[in-house]
Formats: structure tokens, C-alpha cells, sequence
């Protein structure tokens, strides 16, 4: 078959490329010629046997090279292609891939009213214009109001393969424990993705805790995290960095308050690291170590040492091991 996937955003920042990145590859495997469109294209991400295609961000003649492309099936995985695939009426199969979007609640004041009418477009217009609806977890099934949505878990074993190598270095056993989180962390994101409880965390566990967050802030959300104490690092492009930040970590953490899956819990699992966050969402499906709230996991980290978050690390690997492997959810998305 002839596949297109369609996305905003294919850099490295974002865990809808992570995914996609490793589906894409498997599916050529399997025999079918797979194409990505995508706005902000980082084409070193791009697997080999992919062809890739940066779109114009007006999308002006987008319509006519999909007809061209005589497509069997044509995945849109973000926001602005729902809306265009449902208006182009193609002649393929098309799939919105959804990988969900924060509550109207947890946006800032400005943004409020548009996000509403874009989750309302959602159900009233979009998933009906579909052949089919595909999303990430169970629990992204009931948010995103779709009982026909079919659950294709992310794969999150990208890194898993560097660790076997040497490329990856060994945690020094006279570290303090570092406590990493993986998000993005621009002020518009900052509320939902709980960057307050991270600088508050910092300070409950004080001096003998190293924390460090990774991903896309902006100058003001930096400084807000240095001024915590906090070591705030920019996205991570080479994957062996991104491996080996994951292997120098102790546990991971996140306190988000809306994820349909949470990509960074299964990553940290494929790392032998423990993966804690918010009773909320999706955690429960991707992670062993859900609390009640920002207490629980303040204490959990207060009462850590090297070796239980190690033997955490081992239940985290277990679990994820089952059910995250980007085999799984090929396997899966070819059923599909």
C-alpha cells in the first residue's frame, strides 16, 4: 500500500515524532512505500526507505500532491491536518491519528476561547469526515469523547538499543540522585504540564537532589526554572544523548495534568528507571508509580536511595517491556 503520514511538527522535541519515527520504518519493512509531509521537518530524524516532504505552511496546492500521490491510506497525526484531510474528501483510507490536546481549563486566558471551538470541531466535524479514528491510550478514548476510537499504545523503546553499546556511560556510583524530567515548558504549557510542583520539588528535597528538565522553554520559563535551582536544558536532537540522559538519571518524573499516554514514563522504563507521576489521565496504563498527588511523590523521592530507586527501575522495565515496544504497536498499526 501507499501510506502518507501528515504532521505539524517532525522534530525531535515532540513525542509524536518519536512515535511516528519508529512506525514509519516498519511499515516500509512490512512491504509498503510510506511518505511523510511534514511543516517543520528535521530530515535527519527521517528513517531510510521514507520519503520526506517539508509543507508549506500555507498548505496552498497540499490538496492536489496528496491526489498525486494516488494514496491507499493517509494518516493525519496533528491538529491542522485533521482540519484539511476532513475538508480534501480524498480518495484513500484516512486515519486521524489522535494523540490528544489539553483541556479548554488548563490553556491560558487568551487562547480559551479558540481551544474550545477546536475541541468541539473535534466531535461535530472532524472524527465523522474519517474512515477511521486511532489514539494512544484507553483512557484517550473517553477524553476525546469517540467510543469508535481504536487504542494503538506508543512504542517507547527508541533508545532501548543504545544501551546494550558502549555509547552509553555508566551512572558514577558517588552521584547524587538526579531527578529528571522530560517536557516541554513554554509559558503557555507551563500550567498544565506542572512545572510549579517541579521548582516546588526542588526546594522540598533541597541540596542532595539533582533536578534537571529537558525540553522547548522560552527565555522567560528558563530563568524561571535557574532561579529554582533547577538545571534547564534545551531539546535534545541525537538520540545517544538523549539515551544517556535517561541512563544518568536515577527517576523520572512528570506532573502533568493531561496526557493521553506520556511517552517519557515508558521512555524512562526502557532506561531500568523508575517513572513517577500524577494519579491522572493515562498514568495509570504507562506507569506502575501513579500518587495521589504532589505529596506522595515528594515523599517517595525524600525516603529514595540508589538502591530502591534501582529495584523501582527493575518493576518500571518489567512493565513497560510488555506492552511498549515499538514492534507491538507496529504490529498493531499494520492490523489497523
Amino acid at each position: 500500500m501507499r501510506i502518507a503520514f501528515l504532521t505539524t511538527f517532525f522534530i525531535g522535541e515532540y513525542g509524536v515524532t518519536r512515535v511516528i519515527a519508529a512506525q514509519m520504518p516498519l511499515l516500509v519493512s512490512a512491504g509498503h512505500q510510506v511518505d511523510l509531509y511534514a511543516c517543520f521537518l528535521d530530515k535527519g530524524l527521517v528513517a531510510p526507505g521514507v520519503r520526506s516532504v517539508r509543507v508549506p505552511t500555507h498548505f496552498k496546492g497540499f490538496r492536489e500532491c496528496l491526489q498525486r500521490g494516488a494514496y491507499d491510506v493517509v494518516i493525519a497525526c496533528t491538529e491542522q491536518f485533521y482540519s484539511l484531510v476532513a475538508d480534501f474528501h480524498l480518495d484513500a483510507v484516512t486515519i486521524a491519528y489522535e494523540h490528544g490536546y489539553i483541556p479548554v481549563e488548563l490553556t491560558i486566558p487568551e487562547e480559551r476561547e479558540s481551544h474550545r471551538k477546536m475541541v468541539e470541531a473535534r466531535v461535530g466535524e472532524i472524527y465523522p469526515a474519517f474512515t477511521a479514528v486511532v489514539t494512544i491510550s484507553r483512557y484517550a478514548v473517553e477524553y476525546i469523547r469517540w467510543p469508535k476510537a481504536m487504542v494503538l499504545y506508543n512504542g517507547g523503546d527508541h533508545f532501548a538499543k543504545l544501551y546494550r553499546g558502549e555509547e552509553i556511560a555508566p551512572l558514577a556510583n558517588n552521584a547524587p540522585i538526579t531527578v529528571l524530567m522530560v517536557t516541554r515548558f513554554r509559558t503557555t504549557e507551563w500550567l498544565y504540564k506542572g512545572l510549579d510542583e517541579l521548582c516546588r520539588l526542588k526546594k522540598d528535597l533541597g541540596d542532595g537532589y539533582k533536578v534537571v528538565v529537558v525540553g522547548g522553554g522560552d527565555s522567560e520559563t528558563y530563568a524561571k526554572l535557574s532561579a529554582c535551582g533547577i538545571d534547564a536544558r534545551p531539546p535534545v536532537k541525537d538520540p545517544v544523548q538523549m539515551a544517556q540522559l535517561y541512563a544518568e538519571c536515577d527517576v523520572l518524573v512528570s506532573f502533568s495534568k493531561c496526557e493521553m499516554f506520556n511517552l517519557p514514563l515508558v521512555e524512562a522504563g526502557f532506561a531500568h528507571k523508575p517513572a513517577l507521576a500524577l494519579n491522572l489521565c493515562a498514568h495509570p496504563e504507562v506507569t506502575p508509580f501513579v500518587f495521589d498527588d504532589y505529596e506522595g511523590i515528594r515523599d517517595y523521592l525524600k525516603n529514595a536511595t540508589a538502591r530502591s530507586l534501582g529495584d523501582d527501575g527493575e518493576k518500571m522495565f518489567a512493565f513497560v517491556d510488555g506492552k511498549f515496544r515499538s514492534e507491538y504497536n507496529g504490529r498493531r498499526f499494520a492490523e489497523i
